[in-house]
């Protein structure tokens, strides 16, 4: 089996990571369509089924390469924080902010919720930068164009940046351009920790063609955040909803879902068959 399709298989549709991603999507009408596959050979069937047996041995190929095990492991960090990222509990710290009395003041009573969220930013455009191939305008258009992709930016719009930012409090800071100029030093800083300053370069060099769409998004995903938080707080312990601060998420022990890990799957097992399917075999 390949990385991807490892990392396809520890997710079923009865896990909580899976339905949580998808009760999220689900009342957001423009979110993308999330087929089911969880190998490589159901992603050819669902997204290009005349693939030919040339084009199914590329995708192979794709998804076990150097780039792909380096974006998985990325997004196995983003999540859990435990290879040298101090990253938090998304979710669960943005579902507490939103349940809280300190929403409206996250930005200036809970800076690490800013960091966090530019963190989440850089690891999302290094995944986009280490799975796809050609210029930064060429990679972010076959980024947008994979429905992972889509949804990683939805879902990035709707939990690091909506769910615990109100519109108050991103408009005060300028938006997502704003918050990344305020705490981007800093969690570049982190991200330099886990993988060195090329790492931090790739990553900084495709968040700057990025933010834009990303913020759109946001824009776009705002009027349902009461909704989002709703669908999503039933996957979470009650414990972590009610905590109006990160550090206070943190303290309750709750592990982070493995979001990114999951959308990260989707999106390098998608990748590999975009580019077997275009003939972009190498980087």
């Amino acid at each position: 089996m390949t990385a991807t399709d490892l990392a396809l298989a520890e997710f079923s549709a009865d896990d909580y990571t899976t339905r949580l991603t998808h009760a999220i999507f689900k009342v957001v009408p423009f979110a993308p369509a999330m087929q089911p596959y969880r190998s490589t050979s159901e992603a050819i069937d669902a997204l290009y089924p005349q693939a030919t047996p040339e084009m199914r041995a590329r995708v192979a190929q794709l998804g076990d390469s150097e780039e792909t095990k380096s974006a998985l492991w990325v997004a196995s960090a983003i999540d859990t924080g435990d290879t040298g990222i101090a990253v938090f509990s998304g979710i669960k710290s943005a579902l507490g902010l939103f349940f809280g009395d300190k929403k409206s003041d996250a930005l200036d009573t809970d800076s690490a919720q800013g960091v966090d969220a530019v963190l989440k930013l850089l690891g999302v455009s290094y995944l986009a930068y280490k799975l796809f191939p050609g210029s930064i305008a060429e990679r972010a258009q076959l980024f947008h164009t994979a429905p992972a992709g889509q949804a990683m930016l939805l879902y990035f719009a709707a939990v690091e940046v909506a769910l615990p930012f109100t519109d108050n409090a991103l408009g005060k800071v300028g938006g997502l351009s704003g918050i990344i100029a305020r705490w981007g030093g800093e969690a570049a800083g982190k991200l330099s920790a886990l993988g060195g300053a090329g790492m931090v370069t790739e990553a900084q060099t495709m968040a700057t063609t990025l933010t834009a769409p990303a913020d759109g998004v946001i824009g776009k995903v705002m009027p349902f955040a009461s909704s989002i938080a709703a669908s999503a707080k039933q996957y979470l312990p009650s414990v972590a909803v009610g905590v109006d601060t990160v550090a206070g998420v943190v303290a309750t022990g709750a592990d982070a879902l493995p979001v990114y890990k999951y959308l990260c799957a989707r999106l390098a097992a998608e990748a590999a068959v975009l580019r077997a399917s275009r003939g972009l075999l190498y980087l």
